[in-house]
């Protein structure tokens, strides 16, 4: 597959002008159809679209209050019976503080039959609700009537923020295809925005400053829609869009105020900052005894662990990914719950109140997006976790994680760059461990019975990653590990005595254990038996014909699977599976099957080992990776065949 770079351009608005914005708005109008939408029935660009946006068009401008006011305007087509779940929308806004409201003003289905004649359903204010997600989010929701695959969804929704602070980024591209996306954003007065335009070089986009309205307007078609690829790190990475950030404000005698247009005014404005810099060094009440406690342990990294531990096990998150404590951290602490950042810096200041060499560290979690190291843009991170330095080895911790030891890297930050905020040796950071990987051994022992059912006995060791993603699983709903982890995995197992170890311990692999029973494939005299039990490999993730984001697996991975098989008298083996060694081109991924058979036992050993010596595969890998993937899975999918004597 040829490879697509993204491309990016970084411009600079300057606004001096004091005047209200008078721009121009000019929507296309509601429910007035071309001929060619009306008539539509496949999208070109993207043919096996199951629905598409005709229209997405927003404008954002301020009132006499300076509040950010933006104006949407959406119109899609249902192509297919899937497409019909378009039907209902959800409109997320930030409701903490009542900083947004959003407003739907207009929505209906817009019907064509036969004649091509076009018919509206209204969608009434009644069945508009506004739902409370958590204490930070909400969201507007609403269902359209009567749809059916042809019709056209259409509406229209304003959204009012306190300030410019809210102004979001726009993403011309959606899982959907999108065939028109068109925005403009009206610069408030005195202010300096910067703003970066990602997108292929195969796509063309307009934009268009306009100095006498103070705006600038950005545009874009035919774009093919981008869902969830297997193990892509992130949508927000590959889709084609434009950033926005404040970079400087003006106190009328020009721009006295700059915002991180370097990474070094990075560096100091985070420091100087009130919300993050402002809270370094701050006490955390009642902690006193346990800090004496700690000062008095051996080594800096028994320290360490103690304050790490002590932290995460005497606060909960309370799901906001967030850079700055905005609201403290006293609260935070006597509530026992908070923000990212809030527990961080509660974790930070313990660490330097036991002595300690701790600083923030800015991060952009994997789900969030990469941050581009070209471009100073603070919003690019989402998080902040503390940076530990002892003997010249940095830990990355999150006390918002309850089950990521201190010396394993959060798996949600692994392989990220990240921002070190220090006032002599602040700057960007590679956040890697290529020494600690996913780690897992299954042991199977099968006894198979002539009727073609097994008894047999499983034991799970899950070690590094592995430990923290099962265990993590585990403790969030333990009958839904069982279900996915052991019942449906091969064979439907019936599960027995299970059993788990080392859950409160870090240093000790994470084990799960059972005995199992299932009734076997086969016809006649034949029984069929899997060697690809409890792996997790279960069906190849890398069907799909082309690739558009890059495969990141997130860590190494060593897997085996040895499996004990004693066979039912009467039975032979009929084909044995042979011995295998699979090798990828680049020599970064090996699949070993070692088989033996003891006729005089009549027994039958297997051994598989996969490891995976490289985490990240960029698009263009993906042809060389697809096809491993197919062969490695016509290898675990072939069963010990048996034959009735």
């Amino acid at each position: 597959m040829k490879r697509i770079a993204k491309r990016s351009a970084i411009f600079t608005l300057i606004i001096f002008s004091c005047t209200l914005s008078s721009s121009a708005q000019n929507f296309t109008p509601f429910a007035e159809l071309t001929m060619d939408e009306v008539q539509l029935k496949q999208c070109s660009f993207d043919p096996e679209a199951n629905a598409v946006v005709l229209l997405h068009e927003a404008h954002s401008d301020y009132d006499e209050s300076y509040h950010l006011v933006t104006k949407h305007h959406v119109r899609i087509k249902i192509l297919k019976e899937k497409g019909l779940s378009n039907a209902d929308v959800s409109i997320p806004f930030w409701r903490k503080d009542g900083f947004e409201e959003v407003v739907v003003t207009n929505a209906a289905t817009i019907s064509i039959d036969g004649m091509g004649k076009i018919e509206q359903v209204k969608v009434g204010q009644r069945s508009i609700f506004t739902k409370k997600i958590n204490e930070r989010i909400g969201e507007v929701v609403f269902s359209f009537p009567s749809v059916k695959v042809g019709d056209v969804l259409e509406y229209e929704f304003q959204s009012i923020m306190k300030h410019y602070g809210g102004l979001e980024d726009w993403y011309f591209q959606e899982e959907r295809p999108v065939m028109v996306s068109k925005y403009t954003l009206v610069i408030v007065p005195n202010t300096e925005f910067t703003y970066s335009v990602i997108k292929r070089p195969d796509f063309a986009v307009v934009v268009t400053p306009n100095a006498a309205t103070n705006s600038v307007y950005f545009e874009m078609k035919n774009i093919p829609g981008l869902g969830n690829e297997p193990y892509m790190d992130s949508r927000k990475d590959y889709l084609q869009k434009v950033f926005f950030q404040l970079s400087a404000y003006g106190r009328g005698d020009g721009f006295s105020s700059k915002y991180m247009t370097s990474w070094d005014e990075v560096n100091r404005e985070m420091l100087k900052n009130s919300d993050f810099g402002g809270m370094i060094g701050k006490s955390i009440p009642g902690t006193d005894e346990f800090i004496n406690s700690i000062k008095t342990k051996g080594t800096e990294l028994e320290k360490m662990n103690a304050v790490y531990n002590y932290v995460r096990s005497n606060i909960n998150w309370n799901g906001g990914s967030t850079k700055y404590a905005g609201d403290g951290l006293k609260n935070a602490w006597q509530k026992k719950s908070g923000t990212s950042a809030e527990i961080n810096f509660i974790l930070l200041n313990l660490l330097r109140a036991a002595g300690l060499q701790a600083d923030p560290v800015m991060v952009s979690e994997r789900w969030h997006g990469k941050v581009d190291t070209n471009y100073p843009f603070v919003d690019q991170f989402n998080s902040t976790v503390a940076g530990v330095t002892i003997n010249g080895t940095v830990y990355y911790l999150d006390a918002r994680n309850k089950f990521t030891p201190a010396h394993i890297i959060p798996n949600n930050i692994l392989n990220t760059k990240g921002f070190w905020v220090n006032k002599k040796t602040g700057g960007l950071v590679n956040i890697v461990n290529d020494s600690l990987r996913y780690g897992e051994s299954i042991f199977n022992t099968l006894t198979v019975n002539a009727d073609g059912s097994v008894d047999g006995k499983v034991q799970v060791i899950s070690e590094g990653y592995a430990r923290v993603e099962k265990l993590e699983d585990y403790m969030d709903n333990k009958s839904s590990f069982v279900e996915h982890n052991f019942k449906k995995i091969s064979l439907a197992a019936e599960i027995k005595n299970f059993e788990v170890f080392n859950t409160e311990n870090d240093s000790f692999p994470f084990k799960q254990q059972c005995d199992f029973t299932s009734k076997l494939s086969g016809t006649g005299d034949y029984i069929m038996v899997p060697l690809n039990l409890f792996s997790g490999f279960i069906k190849n993730p890398f069907t799909g014909s082309n690739r558009f984001s890059n495969v990141n697996f997130g860590y190494k991975r060593s897997v085996y699977i040895a499996t004990n098989i004693s066979l039912p008298a009467g039975f032979v083996v009929d084909a044995l599976p042979r011995g295998v060694r699979l090798m990828s081109e680049e020599k970064d991924i090996l699949m070993n099957r070692l088989v033996e058979y003891n006729k005089e036992g009549n027994t039958v050993n297997v051994g598989i080992r996969i490891d995976f010596s490289k985490s990240l595969y960029d698009a263009f890998e993906y042809p060389m990776l697809q096809a491993f993937y197919i062969k490695m899975f016509e290898y675990l999918d072939e069963p010990l065949l048996l034959k009735k004597k």
